[in-house]
């Protein structure tokens, strides 16, 4: 099992019912390839690259995690707090 963030993200996607509620990398990476509303722009690059380092060991959890809000906000999905 993967080691998870301190602190989760939930995020709301239009493609998927309800919020979805983020702990690890590997769930970042999953929502950024399959069902993100956006598949451009150099947040996105950024996230999904850290994110796919941080399921391998090769980027810290910290750096995936930030990178993953930058890609929220580029791509204006809702993020709860």
């Amino acid at each position: 099992m993967f080691k998870t963030w301190n602190e989760c993200v939930i995020v709301d996607l239009p493609d998927l019912d309800g919020i979805q509620i983020v702990w690890t990398p590997a769930e970042a990476a999953t929502l950024l390839s399959e069902h993100w509303p956006v598949s451009h722009g150099s947040a996105y690059n950024a996230a999904l690259n850290a994110c796919t380092d941080g399921m391998l060991g090769t980027a810290s959890h910290d750096q995936a995690r930030q990178t993953f809000i930058s890609a929220i906000e580029e791509a204006k999905v809702r993020m709860m707090r």
